[in-house]
């Protein structure tokens, strides 16, 4: 197992939080900190400001307990490789806690009711040592709108800076909010923990990459608006980030999110600076009032929010593994406990499922080796000679015609005579004489008409005399 997997999965064994730790009474060097912190504000603070530092006398049996803890896991044989380390990291602890002050800040005629202010100091392997990196800082505050989903602002190496979407759930690296707290997310230093490290989530950083390569910066409407604000892009570039401390050799670095809480009807807006100048405090705020603000004045988005968490998916409702595409559409998706869930409640609506006995299978099994399953339409070769004298006829069903025995033809062009007529009305032959094609060998023909023999009393149908079998000639 790398070095790397085994520090991350000592960090977890110990549980370390720095809210055991936090208390009321700060130090001189907290309190100068805090008040660099909230300088900048001085205008705009209408209330005293609640401050807490990080203690171990008025903590040490926590501490002890820690150090206890720690010295326990350390004599498992899988660290043995690193021990030593290991045993620096848990020294560090203490200026850790000595370094952490946060500081409430009640403001007005801002996009919050409270500025939240904190250092963030962190313990970092370098070269194969133990650094403590305690000048980063951060200020956060929720605003009174719900974002359809988290929005980070991540810089790249050799490109310009971006917001980009997160789709799916926060990755807060296993924590789950205590139900027993109360008051905003933004004053629960263990959740604000959870949101800064995952800055350092490779699901994070995959994601700030998909959106530059993969939708090549732009598809989601948050951000396109965002990327569009020019003095906005200003203030959020001059933030310093990871790359700058050292602190993180990867080439993607997350500096900013914006993260919902439907619950809540409210935004988490937070940004960080890693950079160890004085002008730390109000580049980081600047940048933290512009983004609240934008995000604040964004074009509505759809009325249902993504969930930040699994548990505040839960309480809404929705799917624990919801995901949006940068699109903006929301893909449901379920848990293998939730499709097993639907699949008894649609057994359970459908308890009248027709089934089958063996001797019904096997008649249909019968039927199908006939070649003529049971109930299909057969056809007789009269139906057939029906259809087929149909589709002669355009699908209608029309009889062949025939002449009417009654009627007699011209000799000359062949049209139908009635009974009566002495010669044709088209080519003005006489009735009763026949031509041949061959001009020079006519046929004789009977030269007296029928009208000529026929009786003065005799109606025009008994004058219809039928021809004799031996013309004269």
């Amino acid at each position: 197992m790398s070095e790397t997997k085994l520090y991350g999965i000592f960090k977890n064994k110990l549980e370390f939080d720095i809210g055991d730790f936090l208390t009321e009474e700060v130090t001189e060097l907290q309190k100068e900190i805090i008040e660099e912190a909230t300088f900048i504000l001085k205008e705009n603070i209408i209330e005293e400001v609640e401050s807490w530092g990080g203690n171990i006398k008025k903590n040490e049996e926590k501490f002890n307990e820690l150090m206890k803890h720690a010295e326990e896991e350390l004599e498992d044989e899988k660290y043995k490789e690193i021990k030593k380390s290991l045993k620096d990291y848990v020294k560090k602890l203490k200026e850790v806690i000595l370094k952490n002050c946060v500081a409430i800040i009640p403001v007005k005629e801002l996009p919050w009711i409270d500025v939240v202010f904190r250092t963030v100091p962190r313990i970092v392997q370098q070269e194969g040592k133990i650094q403590l990196i305690d000048k980063t800082i951060a200020y956060y505050g929720e605003i009174k709108c719900v974002l359809s989903r988290p929005i980070l602002y991540g810089k790249i190496k050799g490109e310009e800076p971006l917001f980009a979407p997160y789709s799916g759930n926060l990755d807060l690296g296993g924590f789950k909010h205590d139900e027993s707290f109360e008051g905003p997310k933004s004053k629960n230093v263990a959740y604000i923990d959870a949101v800064l490290n995952s800055f350092d989530s490779t699901i994070s950083k995959s994601q700030v990459g998909k959106y530059h390569e993969g939708y090549q910066r732009h598809g989601d409407p948050i951000c396109d608006y965002l990327m569009k604000d020019d003095e906005l892009l200003k203030s959020m570039e001059a933030v310093k980030s990871g790359q700058d401390s050292g602190r993180v050799q990867s080439d993607i670095v997350i500096c900013a999110i914006a993260v919902p809480h439907p619950s809540d009807k409210t935004t988490l807006v937070l940004v960080s600076d890693e950079g160890e100048d004085q002008a730390r405090f109000g580049r980081c705020f600047e940048a933290l009032l512009k983004f609240s603000a934008a995000c604040c004045q964004l074009p509505s988005t759809g009325p249902t929010p993504v969930a930040s968490t699994g548990q505040q998916a839960q309480q809404q409702g929705q799917p624990t593994g919801a995901v949006t595409t940068p699109g903006g559409q929301e893909l449901k998706t379920w848990t293998a406990e939730e499709l097993v869930e639907q699949a008894q409640k649609r057994l359970q609506s459908q308890p009248e499922m027709q089934v089958w006995t063996e001797e019904e299978l096997n008649k249909m099994a019968e039927d199908r080796g006939s070649g003529i399953p049971e109930g299909m339409e057969i056809w007789t070769e009269e139906d057939l000679q029906e259809l087929a004298e149909k589709r002669r006829a355009g699908g209608l069903n029309i009889p062949e015609w025939k002449p009417e025995d009654s009627l007699s033809e011209c000799g000359e062009c062949g049209y139908s005579l009635r009974p009566g007529w002495s010669k044709c009305p088209v080519c003005e032959t006489p009735v009763g004489t026949t031509t041949t094609k061959d001009d020079d060998k006519p046929d004789e023909v009977e030269s007296e008409s029928a009208s000529e023999d026929q009786p003065e009393d005799t109606t025009p149908e008994e004058s219809l005399e039928k021809p004799d079998d031996n013309p004269p000639g």
